[in-house]
Parts: structure tokens; sequence; C-alpha cells
């Protein structure tokens, strides 16, 4: 009992002190030191065992970042992308700068199961996706389309986000995959048979639960929501989707992956 006491303290310390120096920098732009940060915040929440998660989380002076840490996240996984997509979209080879890119295995690996569950839970009948929260470097919604061979709108509510998806998507030769700036909570979506919620679509659990109930109201009876979530420690670094406030859809289907890949993945039919 010691030792884990021990060991949650040490855990808890590193990553006040890693949150105090992300909140310190003058910009969360990629680059040796930040990267570094980040990485060492990510390796210590995926390096802490489950029977102390619940501790740790709970340690006054990280549940005080808690919300400091998500922004952190947020931001910081919205500049990398931002980078990387202009990356993509001006090399002279874009495949070949795509696959530089140092998280793209977990970006597959992730497509790839969710594709797996929406297959699984449609009779493998999906016919046409709308991502919310596609973000800049559109690799999930572009790899959607591949999967399910499926047309997929990508909608986010940043300009400069949809802007550089569409370069991307230009630039890798997608042909079933279309982008739309709009607000997560305002996009009609009876056209879909699949809507996917990205992770960082609502800041809050609250938030994530208000913006799950709009979205809710504007899909069809019987169309497919996939909502990344987060579970454990990694609630730290993304908010849970609460699925206790999900009315109007029937959970078919929550996976904790326990690898190196963040997200968890809630999948839920529509009622009528």
């Amino acid at each position: 009992m010691t030792t884990e006491l021990s060991d949650t303290t040490l855990s808890a310390d590193r990553i006040v002190h890693l949150t105090d120096q992300l909140a310190a920098l003058p910009h969360l732009r990629p680059g040796p030191g930040t990267n570094a940060l980040f990485g060492d915040l990510v390796h210590t929440v995926l390096a802490t065992p489950e029977r102390q998660a619940r501790d740790l989380l709970e340690h006054p002076e990280v549940r005080r970042r808690k919300d400091a840490i998500r922004d952190l996240s947020a931001r910081g996984e919205t500049e990398l992308e931002r980078a990387w997509a202009e990356h993509v979209a001006t090399a002279p080879d874009a495949r070949a700068a795509l696959d530089s890119f140092p998280y793209l295995d977990n970006y597959r690996r992730l497509t790839a199961l969710e594709a797996g569950l929406v297959l699984h839970a449609s009779g493998g009948t999906a016919t046409s996706v709308a991502v919310l929260g596609c973000g800049p470097l559109p690799l999930s919604t572009l790899g959607y389309a591949a999967a399910l061979d499926a047309p997929v709108v990508g909608v986010d509510r940043d300009a400069t986000a949809v802007e550089l998806a569409r370069r991307v998507g230009t630039r890798l030769g997608s042909t079933a995959v279309r982008f739309e700036q709009a607000d997560a909570t305002e996009v009609g979506l009876t056209d879909h048979d699949v809507v996917v919620l990205a992770a960082l679509v609502g800041e809050t659990p609250s938030a994530k639960a208000a913006i799950l109930r709009a979205v809710g109201q504007a899909m069809r009876p019987g169309a497919l929501l996939l909502a990344r979530s987060a579970h454990g420690m990694r609630t730290l670094l993304y908010p849970p989707v609460d699925l206790s406030a999900m009315p109007g859809f029937e959970v078919l289907e929550v996976v904790h992956p326990t690898d190196d890949v963040i997200n968890s993945v809630v999948v839920a039919r529509r009622l009528a």
C-alpha cells in the first residue's frame, strides 16, 4: 500500500509539473520542447496502472488541473494537426509527407477499429457518413471513406480547419470526401446513416452531452452514432461520453483500447 501511494504521489507530481510547464509556454505549436512535454504527459497517463487511476485522478492537485490538462491537450492536438496539414498540403510528395507523420499508425488503428464496429452494427450497409469535428488533418475522415466504401462529409466549425482539410484531401487524391464549415449542433444529419462525433467536440462531459442531445435530434431513426470517448486515466486528456446522458439512443457497444490508442469508442443507434 505504501509503495502504491508513493507511486501515485510521484505520478501526480509528474503530471502537475508537466501541466504547469505546458501552460507556461508562449504557444503550443509543435517543436522539440513542446513535443517532449506532451509526449511525457501522454506516457505518464498511459503508464499508470488501472488500479491507481482513481486515486491519481482524485489527487487534489491533479483534479484542480483537470480542465487545464484537457484544454492544453486539445489545443496542442489542434496545433499539431494544423502544422502537419500544412506540411502535407505543400510537400512535393504528399503521400511521403503523410507517411512521416509520427501518429499516423495510431490514427489508422483507431479508424480501422471504428470502421469494423460500424460495419458490424450496420450489417455492412453504411452508405453515408458525417464526421463532426474533422479537424485540419482529416485522417479519420479519409479513412472512413476508404474502409466503409461510402461517401463521407467532414464538418468543422473552424473555417481554417475546413480549408486545410480540403487541401489535404485534394493532395491525397480523395474523391469520396467533401468538407463543410458548420457547428456540430446545426448540421442536418437525416441524409446520413452513420454520424461520427470526434473526441474534441465538446470540451467537457456536460458540453459533450448537450451536443449529443442536439445531434440525436438531428439524426434519423435507426442511424448509427460513433462517439469517441475516454476511460480511466485517459479522461485527463479527453472528456468522456456520459452514457447515461444519451436520451434517444440505444448503446450497442463500448470499446476501451488498452494500447497507445487513447480514445475509447461508443457505438449507439438512434431510436425512433
